[in-house]
């Protein structure tokens, strides 16, 4: 039995004095209102109505149960209500996962804004490198970087991602590294390379920059090995050696000067397949306000092609 249906019935049927009335009233058959009445009744184990040839009265637990009915449904059409308002204008609590390096740099700094736009928004921003389950970490959005391969997700690409070779000036003109990686066998044994942990035993994929060519795969050797981007990125600043960095990543310090492409020619990878940066959220039938005008407000600041790669130097 459908409880709400059953109630709403009784109560239009009390009401009207009448199971044909209530049927017109609710668009449905006099046997379906009898029906509800009957069920209603066996659940209750009460008689709710005296029916007459003159019509129908409730009864004494009929108009004791009328009262309670009537602030049932009132009490649910307004949750119904307040909830939908809810979610027609952006409100609640986003919870919003993001790789730390990333989030630093490229979603730190518009969130004031976004708050400023969206009042009846609170957020929750986890900084989170490995890949989580959205449902088990209560997530509503989450920027995930890489390959997807969750059938169980929707995602929105929010930029492309290339990975190129970057060393210090002061490194390179010491060090004099090939064009080339490829330049002799295991040339990559002697220069210091920036290892990125999550990377141990695979190395790096890599081809011609641009092309459509197969990934190569390329074998490391390295005397350091770091879990974080930024760690990475200070580290080659810093002269430690060649480390492979994505362009959201080293632009900056491009500009600045504090890093050089080497290796110009070619592009790298974590994976045998190019990468991208994705807004990943769970599939459901309505995407939830707050979400989407976040969704919507970060595509819209980082834009297209992303802002970190306008006046990059090659």
């Amino acid at each position: 039995m459908n409880h709400l249906s059953a109630i709403r019935t009784f109560v239009n049927a009390a009401n009207m004095k009448s199971f044909s009335s209530a049927a017109k009233a609710l668009n449905i058959e006099v046997s379906t209102v009898s029906r509800h009445i009957s069920e209603l009744e066996e659940y209750l184990q009460v008689t709710l109505f005296n029916r007459s040839t003159r019509g129908l009265t409730l009864t004494e637990s009929g108009d004791f149960f009328y009262s309670y009915a009537q602030q049932l449904l009132l009490q649910w059409e307004e949750a119904r209500n307040l909830t939908t308002a809810l979610d027609k204008k952006p409100s609640g609590l986003l919870r919003l996962s993001v790789p730390s390096a990333f989030g630093r740099l490229h979603i730190m700094p518009f969130i004031d804004e976004f708050l400023h736009l969206y009042p009846d928004i609170c957020m929750e921003i986890s900084f989170n490198d490995e890949i989580q389950d959205l449902i088990e970490a209560r997530l509503d959005l989450s920027i995930r970087i890489g390959v997807l391969s969750d059938s169980s997700i929707h995602a929105r690409k929010l930029a492309s991602q290339t990975r190129a070779a970057w060393a210090s000036p002061q490194w390179i003109a010491k060090n004099n590294p090939p064009t080339n990686p490829n330049i002799r066998k295991n040339v990559h044994s002697k220069m210091n390379i920036i290892m990125f942990s999550r990377l141990h035993g695979t190395g790096w994929y890599m081809r011609k920059g641009g092309s459509t060519d197969e990934w190569q795969r390329m074998s490391i050797n390295y005397r350091l090995s770091v879990s974080d981007s930024a760690a990475m990125l200070y580290a080659c600043c810093n002269h430690g050696g060649i480390a492979i960095l994505p362009n959201w990543l080293s632009c900056e310090e491009e500009k600045k000067g504090n890093i050089q492409r080497i290796f110009p020619d070619w592009e790298f990878s974590m994976f045998p397949s190019e990468t991208a940066i994705w807004m990943v959220y769970t599939q459901r039938r309505i995407l939830p306000h707050k979400v989407r005008a976040f969704i919507d407000f970060i595509v819209e600041k980082v834009g297209t092609p992303p802002y970190w790669e306008h006046g990059s130097v090659t």
